[in-house]
């Protein structure tokens, strides 16, 4: 089981996740490394597949790109919606003891306490780690 997940919105920074799953996955090799969009098969039930990685990782990955916080459906914000996909792999990933490391990229900055939800308000005192392009080799 993966050892390394890799918790992103695919509408904010699919690019970037896909490039650290690469760099990860050679560094690490491809099953040390989880991001749905690859190791999910097809046919596969999406979040009984993500519950069952999120319980044997060592390290949750969170990226935040620019419009993280802010994207919305319905005039509802994505991350209010219990439902929502990034917010129920960042619930697993606190509850579960093991480190949770944001990842900022596209020149994000971490999202304020007040700002999350209070099932996630922990993300926000995580110290984050900064990917940027030009940086990118020796980040």
């Amino acid at each position: 089981m993966p050892g390394l997940f890799i918790s992103y919105r695919r509408d904010d920074q699919a690019g970037f996740a896909g490039r650290l799953a690469d760099a990860l996955e050679s560094a690490f090799g491809a099953d040390n490394v989880f991001r749905d969009i690859e190791d999910i098969r097809p046919g596969d039930d999406f979040v009984v597949a993500l519950h069952k990685q999120l319980q044997g990782i060592d390290l949750m990955l969170v990226m935040i790109g620019p419009a993280w916080l802010t994207l919305s459906r319905n005039g509802v914000r994505r991350l209010d919606e219990a439902e929502d996909y990034v917010r129920q792999e960042i619930e697993a990933g606190l509850a579960s003891g093991k480190p949770v490391l944001p990842v900022l990229v596209g020149g994000a900055t971490m999202p304020e306490e007040r700002d999350l939800p209070p099932s996630i308000r922990a993300l926000a005192r995580r110290q984050a780690f900064v990917l940027s392009d030009p940086g990118w080799p020796s980040d």
